[in-house]
């Protein structure tokens, strides 16, 4: 794959990662009811601050990543954190779902998302 190919299938990963970051993860976490979330097979926790502050933080990251679609070579630090957030979010993921285990089907699914935006990311990130 030569260079400008790989930085417009970067730039493809990286637009779905910002809907998805967004619509998926940040925005529900934060603004939505517990009705909306038990679509998904989450419960509302007794004290919903935690989840809260994680809709808010990858919100925040939403907006990293939106710097990094426009600009990956200018952002290429974000690329590189987004690479060690996806890993350890599907690490931690893996971990708990065989330790404990995992109460929703949306988790396994979130873990093959971040699964595949790090190694898409880790892949597809210039190496000048």
């Amino acid at each position: 794959m030569n260079t400008s190919q790989q930085s417009l299938w970067l730039r493809k990963v990286l637009l779905v990662k910002v809907i998805v970051t967004f619509l998926v993860w940040g925005l529900p976490a934060l603004l939505a009811p517990p009705a909306f979330l038990a679509l998904f097979g989450i419960t509302m926790p007794d004290d919903p601050i935690f989840l809260r502050l994680f809709g808010a933080v990858v919100s925040a990251v939403g907006v990293a990543y939106w710097y990094a679609y426009r600009d990956p070579i200018k952002n290429i630090a974000i690329l590189k954190f987004g690479v060690i957030d996806n890993a350890l979010v599907t690490l931690t993921i893996i971990v708990i779902g065989l330790t404990v285990g995992v109460s929703s089907w949306f988790f396994w699914l979130s873990a093959c998302m971040t699964a595949f935006f790090c190694i898409a990311l880790f892949w597809l990130m210039p190496r000048n």
